[in-house]
């Protein structure tokens, strides 16, 4: 392999990488969006008029089933906007439950003072990131303390022993993941896809912009975008254990949650790289139906 290639593989693995960490996500009831019932997808970035200007979408998908519940996808990304965060409190205090990921045991509910960088390495990756991209960190925004809010993930010793017992360590998912969405880029390749926002090139021109803060979020933005759009399907998504393995918790919790009567309006707030696996139970399994999918601003650069 010669250096370019190498470079190129390298750079396209970091990059999925971090978009990893910050992705592994009606009508208005307070949070501001747009309807758009034809949208595809979970995470989006939508370019603006004038250079490195532009805004990074994520996506709230309506289901409801023949007895009129309803189920709401709120797809995450873990670093965005004060404002994103503050229009999703408002939601969420409109349901009935609200489902939600993290990996910890059932009665630790984060808050702003409890959050460190140091809780762990993917809390350190996605606190720096949100400082040096001047965006907030949804474990010091979102109210977790909330009575409707539900845990719906693995407790870490739930996690290490499944991972123990796959003979996994998170380099190794990271590293399936990765290679997985390499391949699936270069599948894409024919449809005019990029590949990635982060290349030596466009490092170069963030770096030579006015504003390097709104060029390197714009960067992101594109990369998170590329990278929430990959359907990776369920027998991968079951290879990895923080995907298929959490998803089934979500699931489980949300069966549960729905033999309760008064449950009618259900929100499941897990990340972006989530959404797909999660929908094909709700779907499939569940009986429910799509109905419509709205958008809403997490970055808006500058």
């Amino acid at each position: 392999m010669n250096l370019s290639v190498f470079t190129s593989v390298f750079n396209c693995f970091a990059a999925r990488v971090v978009a990893f960490c910050l992705i592994a996500a009606i009508p208005t009831t307070g949070v501001n969006g747009q309807s758009d019932d034809e949208a595809v997808g979970w995470i989006r970035f939508v370019a603006g008029a004038e250079p490195w200007q532009g805004e990074l979408q994520t996506a709230i998908t309506r289901y409801q089933n023949p007895d009129g519940v309803v189920i709401e996808l709120v797809a995450a990304i873990h670093i965005a906007d004060a404002e994103y965060y503050a229009g999703l409190n408002d939601y969420f205090a409109s349901q009935d439950s609200v489902l939600y990921e993290l990996v910890a045991e059932a009665n630790e509910r984060p808050s702003p003072d409890a959050v460190s960088d140091g809780d762990s390495a993917l809390g350190f990756i996605q606190s720096a990131l949100a400082r040096f991209l001047d965006v907030s960190f949804q474990l010091e925004q979102i109210d977790y303390s909330a009575n409707n809010f539900r845990h719906a993930d693995l407790s870490p010793t739930q996690l290490q022993k499944i991972m123990q017992s796959k003979g996994e360590n998170f380099f190794s998912m990271f590293l399936s993941l990765a290679l997985a969405q390499m391949a699936s880029d270069q599948r894409q390749e024919t449809a005019d896809a990029s590949v990635s926002a982060l290349n030596i090139f466009t490092l170069f021109s963030a770096l030579a912009a006015d504003d390097q803060t709104s060029a390197f979020k714009y960067l992101f933005a594109e990369e998170l975008s590329y990278s929430g759009g990959i359907v990776l399907g369920s027998e991968l998504e079951q290879q990895i254990t923080l995907l298929g393995e959490r998803n089934r918790v979500a699931i489980e919790v949300l069966t549960d949650t729905l033999k309760e009567p008064r449950q009618r309006a259900i929100s499941i707030f897990y990340g972006v790289a989530h959404m797909a696996g999660i929908e094909r139970e709700v779907v499939n399994s569940l009986g429910f139906e799509r109905k419509n999918q709205r958008w809403l601003t997490a970055w808006k650069i500058p």
